[in-house]
């Protein structure tokens, strides 16, 4: 009898096994949309990044022409696209340490899982979308209803903002009508 339940068991592990089916090739775009996605967390993690640190000591982690790499990157968007972040202002701050420390290691996480195809992307992607969605709609909004004083390039302001808005929309619409690609499946 028991030999009987463990040949009924392998049996059932069997047809468990054959009756998963095996994953579809993965498209080109899915890889496109997981390396913008790694490429949107290392562009807004670190950047942000040192603007946390430039806001805790100026002097050290300074914004300028000629002060090192990333003071660099940020005197140059500074002169081309957005001239609020000249000083340090509690609003641009509470931003940069969301964008640092929440939304890139979120993109980054939503680039890991949709190029692995792993089913927790799903999860990790609503989320990372629905707050970088709320929080461009936010920056949008507010930038306009103040008349975009702040901006001295609108040509450079809207192509570094828009990715933003789009992105949020094409994840969602990947995830919710595309779930199918990150089902767990079998590997064989």
């Amino acid at each position: 009898m028991e030999a009987s339940a463990q040949t009924g068991g392998a049996s059932e592990q069997a047809v468990a096994q054959t009756s998963v089916p095996k994953r579809e090739p993965t498209p080109f775009w899915l890889y496109i949309l997981g390396g913008f996605s790694l490429l949107l967390g290392i562009v807004t993690a670190i950047p942000q990044f040192y603007y946390v640190l430039f806001a805790i000591n100026p002097h050290i982690f300074p914004i300028g022409p000629n002060t090192n790499p990333l003071g660099d990157v940020w005197y140059s968007y500074i002169l081309v696209g957005d001239n609020s972040y000249q000083k340090v202002d509690p609003g641009i701050l509470a931003g940069a340490v969301e964008d640092a420390f929440l939304l890139g290691p979120l993109y980054f996480t939503t680039g890991i899982g949709l190029l692995r195809r792993s089913s927790w992307v799903f999860v990790v992607g609503l989320i990372t979308s629905a707050m970088i969605f709320y929080a461009i709609v936010g920056f949008f909004l507010g930038d306009i209803f103040a008349g975009l004083n702040t901006v001295t390039n609108q040509v450079s302001y809207w192509a570094s903002n828009l990715p933003y808005l789009i992105y949020p929309i094409v994840v969602f619409c990947v995830l919710i009508f595309r779930r199918s690609l990150f089902r767990r499946t079998s590997h064989t």
